[in-house]
């Protein structure tokens, strides 16, 4: 039995809706969209689609170590993002 693509997608988000009447307001989205209609009212057990833009979710990011530019802290930040630019902690980012 197949189970939903975008149950195991990277690129499925959740999105508060406050305007909707359901109890938790929660929704799911994907930025590049759903790849079929019927995914509004997915039967998670019978699904045979497929997506160009399926990215799965199991993969562990990859970590380093990095410290704050203002006061020294060491934090743990994706290593992906080398160029990034200077990394502040959350309390010198909101002060500075």
């Amino acid at each position: 039995m197949n189970t939903c693509i975008c149950s195991s997608c990277k690129n499925l988000k959740s999105v508060i809706n406050e305007i909707d009447d359901d109890i938790d307001g929660i929704t799911e989205a994907c930025e590049f969209g759903f790849p079929s209609e019927s995914c509004s009212e997915c039967d998670e057990a019978n699904c045979e689609l497929t997506c160009k833009h399926y990215v799965e979710d199991c993969e562990e990011e990859a970590f380093s170590i990095a410290q704050c530019t203002k006061c020294g802290k060491e934090l743990k930040v994706v290593s992906n993002n080398v160029e990034a630019g200077p990394v502040y902690c959350p309390i010198c980012y909101l002060n500075k």
